[in-house]
């Protein structure tokens, strides 16, 4: 008979029959709150890195966007080189157009664009080195 009160679930002294022991009640409420607090410090713990990756992240999409910018460049840069060793009319154009240059006797009027409202001076032409034979 001695044995069926140990395995008697109402002999245990947290639970009463009256509604139950108030140190059941403070160890559930102190379970809980320690839960929180240790869900908060890994929060506070893991905010700044979860900053840190957003900024980072951020820097990371600006960066790919310079560097597609940057090699869109190159290949306008390639494709210029490659007009300028592959087109003789190419360098022509661009030596009148950037530079002022033109072949000797040749009169360039220049015409300034109509955003430029600031009268400037006008460029003497330069005639294009090695270029003697269109002279006749």
């Amino acid at each position: 008979m001695g044995s069926a009160r140990f395995l008697d679930p109402s002999s245990i002294p947290l639970k009463r029959q009256s509604g139950g022991n108030i140190w059941a009640t403070l160890v559930h409420i102190t379970q809980a709150v320690t839960v929180i607090v240790l869900l908060s410090a890994l929060m506070l713990f893991f905010l700044p890195v979860i900053h840190k990756t957003q900024l980072l992240q951020a820097d990371k999409t600006k960066l790919q966007r310079e560097i597609a910018a940057a090699q869109e460049q190159t290949q306008q840069l390639q494709l210029e080189t490659e007009h300028m060793k592959n087109d003789p009319a190419y360098v022509e154009h661009i030596a009148r157009d950037k530079l002022s240059l033109g072949r000797p006797g040749e009169t360039i009027i220049r015409f300034d664009s109509y955003q430029n409202a600031a009268p400037t001076e006008p460029k003497s032409v330069q005639p294009i080195p090695g270029n003697d034979s269109a002279s006749n």
